[in-house]
């Protein structure tokens, strides 16, 4: 119950921190998901974002015919620890990383760790 308890009160301040936008700041994630009582609702929040890229970039690449923005393995699935160290070692090496959205940050992890062969001119 007070897991509970702490983990509605997470979401209503992450909810609280930006109201006009959806998004939370790659700072915030880390914080709430390397937290004791915020890990679950971290993991629940990376591995939906993660999910919403892998169908944009499958849409691109197959319906529109352009470069993906990265190029994971299609068997490779990827966990939410996964995904979170992916997002700290890119706010390790970049600090400027933290004050940038979530969703901007683990694209650019994504595009790190899986670039896409450059086509052939």
């Amino acid at each position: 119950m007070k897991r509970t308890i702490v983990l509605a009160a997470v979401a209503a301040a992450l909810a609280a921190a930006a109201p006009a936008q959806a998004s939370v700041t790659t700072k915030q994630f880390l914080e709430l998901y390397y937290s004791p009582d915020g890990q679950d609702l971290g993991a629940l929040r990376i591995q939906a974002m993660e999910q919403g890229l892998h169908e944009m970039n499958a849409y691109v690449a197959k319906t529109r015919k352009e470069q993906p923005a990265y190029c994971q393995p299609d068997q490779l699935v990827l966990t939410a620890s996964q995904l979170a160290d992916m997002v700290k070692r890119a706010a390790d090496k970049d600090s400027k990383l933290e004050d940038q959205s979530l969703e901007s940050t683990l694209l650019g992890a994504l595009q790190a760790t899986f670039p896409c062969a450059q086509p052939a001119k």
